[in-house]
């Protein structure tokens, strides 16, 4: 009977708990200081920046401290512990098993005869009413081990496609730090000037507007006065507007505060643009050999014939080795530590008759990785032909742009030069010095196009300039690295996978 009322109470208080759980919403305290603590976890551990940025410290800073770019090291890492724990289900199973087993009555049976239907047996027990049991039990199935062997060799492949992911993706993002970087130096450097001339627009504004109540001026003369200068006004408060963009996206790539004010190490006279090699044909082959895509594609080959290869095994006969120590503390046994060892076969015949659909799935398998292979072969190759020729383009983009930012320039200062005290010449001076600083603001966004196709060019080859340790690199020696990388490049000294070892690829 004690037994029995435990019984009860167990069910009666699971089933008691089971109906009082219900949905807990989150409070605006607890939203707050998550709120709070992921503020004070995004720029966690790192290094502060005490002086104006350089280019390749922007970089650096990306690559160490970019949120997305971490999340992608985060994910790398679970993907590598995958692969660990893969390993494991190759081993033998060793199962430990223990239990207490209580009744309330005996475990009692009678015999009764088939001949006669009577009972030929008073009933009688073999079995204690209490009991305790353990079992350990080391078993192997060779069909689970191939079976597990070549999902230990798919996890690593994916591993090794998570890490291209990550690459790829950092890649791009040193890329966007280079164009942002550029567009930043151009706010920093005629932000200043657009202010100053935004001022100078409204105040002459304000005496257009005083010279229509006075009416020192016809009518119409002080309205077409006042159409241009709002239209000039408004085409710098875009301008302006622009410009604070670029340094909110540069500081968003180093995970700064997007209102942080980040002074841009740099000044107004642009370095030279390098000049690529011209030898297309060998371009092509090196970005063949660095194509992550190409890589990608060659890593899922191997996953598909791996999952061919499981399918045939799973056509095959599974054979369980099994050997364990037993003991029951049964009092009517008369031995109650005991060994025993198995051998079982377990076959499911009705699989072989999917022989041939397994074939010919594999055989489809294996022509879809190919077909996907040579499709990304041909996308590297043209990615590799537009960067190469958007680069050549924005090069003569960026020498017509400093050819007619010389000659704004030269108009402003004539310009100035003749001006008069009358609204009229004043207005005309302030839209020839508009035009020369948009015709400054084309040359540096010339510039920022010309380094952003630089940056899908050496992108599309598959360079990376970022050493495998970077997370164990200070930023300032990172920067370093980065800077000799692109160094080299930029002189023309691209390395030649096919003429090199190249680096081994982490083992999975």
């Amino acid at each position: 009977m004690l037994l029995r009322a435990s019984i009860v109470l167990g069910l009666a208080g699971g089933v008691l708990a089971g109906c009082a759980v219900e949905p807990k919403p989150i409070t605006r305290q607890e939203l707050t200081d998550i709120i709070r603590e992921d503020r004070d976890l995004i720029s966690a551990k790192q290094e502060a920046a005490t002086g104006p940025i350089g280019l390749y410290e922007a970089m650096a800073r990306a690559v160490q401290y970019n949120l997305d770019h971490r999340s992608r090291l985060v994910e790398e890492a679970l993907n590598q512990g995958q692969v660990d724990l893969a390993r494991y289900d190759m081993l033998p199973i060793l199962a430990a098993t223990g239990a207490y087993i209580a009744r309330d009555e005996a475990n009692a049976s009678s015999s009764r005869s088939i001949v006669t239907q009577r009972q030929s047996l008073e009933p009688s027990t073999s079995s204690d009413r209490d009991r305790t049991i353990y079992d350990l039990r080391l078993s192997w199935n060779i069909l689970d081990f191939g079976v597990s062997y070549f999902q230990a060799r798919q996890t690593g492949d994916r591993y090794l496609i998570s890490q291209l992911g990550r690459q790829r993706l950092m890649l791009r993002m040193l890329q966007q730090v280079r164009t942002a970087y550029w567009r930043s130096l151009a706010a920093q450097e005629l932000r200043p000037e657009v202010l100053r001339m935004l001022s100078e627009a409204r105040q002459a504004l304000a005496d257009i507007d005083r010279s229509r109540r006075e009416r020192l001026q016809p009518p119409l003369q002080n309205l077409q006065l006042r159409r241009g200068i709002l239209e000039l006004v408004g085409q710098l408060e875009a301008l302006d507007q622009s410009l604070a963009q670029a340094v909110v996206e540069l500081n968003t790539l180093m995970n700064l505060p997007p209102s942080a004010t980040t002074r841009i190490a740099g000044s107004q006279a642009l370095p030279t643009l390098p000049d690529i090699p011209r030898d297309i044909e060998r371009l092509e082959l090196i970005a063949l050999h660095n194509s992550f895509d190409v890589q990608e594609q060659v890593y899922n080959k191997r996953i598909e014939l791996n999952e061919t290869r499981k399918a045939m095994l799973r056509l095959l006969p599974g054979i369980e080795l099994s050997a364990g120590h037993q003991f029951d503390s049964n009092s009517f046994l008369a031995f109650n530590h005991w060994n025993e060892v198995s051998t079982r076969v377990t076959w499911n015949i009705f699989r072989v008759l999917s022989f041939n659909s397994v074939t010919n799935v594999a055989e489809a398998r294996e022509q879809l990785a190919v077909t996907k292979r040579l499709a990304m072969n041909m996308a590297t190759i043209s990615r590799v032909n537009l960067s190469w020729r958007r680069y050549l383009d924005a090069s003569n983009q960026l020498t017509r742009a400093q050819e007619i930012d010389e000659v704004e320039s030269e108009i402003a200062r004539l310009s100035a030069s003749q001006a008069q005290a009358d609204a009229g010449s004043r207005v005309e001076r302030i839209r020839n010095e508009a035009s020369a600083l948009r015709a400054k603001l084309r040359t540096y966004e010339s510039f920022a196009n010309a380094q952003d196709a630089l940056g899908t060019f050496y992108v599309a080859l598959g360079l990376n300039p970022v050493p495998q340790d970077f997370q164990t690199k200070p930023i300032a020696e990172l920067a370093q690295l980065i800077q000799a990388s692109y160094g080299a490049w930029d002189a023309g000294r691209i390395p030649d996978p096919s003429t090199a070892e190249a680096p081994p690829a982490p083992r999975p």
